[in-house]
């Protein structure tokens, strides 16, 4: 019996130390989310973006059949030509940039720009 007690009394100990650190403001900065999502009309290439709280996301553009990848940092808005060519997409300035021109409260016009990328995904297959 008491052997059982002794027993109990450390199991218990162990579980109310082994337990996880609570959520705080911290941790929700590095979370990751999935954003836009696309597929191309012959379904063998998917876009989709992963989006990060606070930071630079990146876009993923993978072909469905392997594991063929191409990964763009700060991509978005991503679009696959009809003829499966092409994954033509926008890439954000560096979210540093950005804040720092916010912070100083520049002018719309004095904020980093945009940037047009254009990937050649792969054609149709003869």
């Amino acid at each position: 019996m008491r052997l059982i007690l002794i027993f109990m009394l450390m199991s218990f100990s162990l579980v109310t130390i082994a337990q996880k650190k609570p959520l705080d403001h911290t941790v929700y900065d590095s979370w990751q989310n999935i954003g836009e999502k696309k597929i191309s009309n012959n379904g063998r290439w998917m876009a989709y973006t992963i989006d990060l709280q606070e930071g630079d996301g990146q876009l993923v553009i993978q072909q469905t059949s392997d594991s063929r990848k191409i990964v763009v940092p700060r991509g978005y808005n991503v679009s696959i030509t009809s003829d499966n060519k092409y994954a033509i997409f926008l890439i954000r300035p560096f979210f540093k940039e950005t804040r720092e021109a916010k912070i100083k409260k520049k002018k719309q016009d004095e904020f980093p720009k945009d940037s047009l990328g254009i990937i050649l995904c792969g054609g149709t297959t003869r």
